[in-house]
């Protein structure tokens, strides 16, 4: 990069430092006047645009490194400005949520072949021999259920807010187990697949097989579109802080794990909603005796709105660092 850029830039840079030193007193970004904090939005963008121009045009990572923390130090005040409190909730979970996903979905993707892939190998498994059930730790009692012809999952109707509750509490806990194995690609991520894609695969083997493929298909659908994209996503998350920090690209592991670390978190904090609506819909809808009809008309609205929800285009500009794909 020209030496009369970094001479003609420096002075901005220097005094977003300024502005940034001021505020890390008690009193925060009530340091600063009303002018001032406007002039730290400016700074802020005019920054992280040089900081995009350095990537491609310096090869002096001490000069990206630099612009790097200036603007990761700066992105939290600056928003922490624009937005407090419910507000800064309702955007997140409107506009960055949404691009988030946008922005990592690849990794979202992979998460679902490799699940797609495990459960097809089940299914066979199971079609095949239906003694690989028990491999694939099924419950016994289901397996027979099903076999009989019994809907066991019927059993949720009699308690269906303790029910809720509990599918709540447990799906969130798989969503953060398959983040928190996603995070040593590959290996850790098939881990945190394993069981549920097998049983997945075995049930349906074992419905398709013994006549309950429609009894089952109907009480999995209302709520599955939303359960299982809420555990692709997590699952998603920690793949992308895995992969960045093992193959962190022209930035050091320690940038690599700020910036991936922050979108992975916000991803997760994403999937939250999607399962509690989901264990709602497993806990009150699912199980009931209403027509298969119905069932599957809950899971086309939830696919329908999941889909525009999260290809929305946002209401916020959003900065491109903030999505910025890991060098991977």
């Amino acid at each position: 990069m020209a030496d009369n850029f970094i001479e003609k830039r420096k002075g901005s840079w220097r005094r977003l430092e300024d502005l940034l030193d001021d505020v890390q007193g008690l009193r925060g970004i009530r340091a600063l006047s009303r002018k001032q904090v406007r002039e730290l939005g400016r700074s802020y963008r005019r920054t992280a645009a040089d900081l995009a121009i350095a990537r491609v045009e310096s090869r002096d990572q001490r000069l990206s490194s630099y612009l790097n923390n200036l603007v990761i130090r700066a992105h939290g005040l600056v928003y922490r400005a624009e937005t407090n409190g419910l507000q800064r909730i309702w955007v997140f979970y409107r506009d960055e949520f949404p691009a988030l996903f946008r922005q990592t979905s690849r990794y979202t993707l992979a998460i679902f072949f490799m699940f797609v892939t495990i459960s097809l190998f089940s299914f066979v498994a199971t079609w095949r021999n239906d003694d690989f059930a028990e491999f694939a730790h099924l419950n016994s009692q289901a397996v027979q259920a099903v076999k009989d012809g019994h809907k066991w999952w019927e059993a949720l109707n009699d308690g269906a807010p303790v029910g809720a509750a509990a599918i709540i509490a447990n799906n969130i806990g798989v969503a953060l187990r398959t983040f928190a194995l996603s995070i040593f690609p590959v290996l850790g991520t098939v881990q945190a697949l394993l069981p549920t894609s097998l049983q997945f695969g075995a049930i349906n083997a074992l419905a398709v097989k013994y006549g309950m493929k429609l009894k089952l298909w109907s009480f999995v659908a209302g709520h599955g579109v939303l359960e299982f994209a809420a555990i692709f996503i997590a699952g998603g998350a920690g793949l992308l802080l895995g992969l960045s920090i093992l193959m962190p690209g022209d930035r050091t592991r320690g940038e690599a794990l700020v910036l991936s670390g922050s979108m992975a978190i916000k991803l997760l904090a994403g999937c939250i909603p999607i399962l509690i609506i989901a264990g709602c819909i497993e806990g009150f809808i699912s199980p009931t005796l209403l027509h298969w009809g119905y069932k599957f008309g809950v899971s086309a609205i939830t696919a329908i709105g999941l889909a525009v929800y999260l290809g929305k285009s946002p209401k916020l500009k959003t900065e491109s660092h903030l999505v910025t794909k890991p060098n991977v």
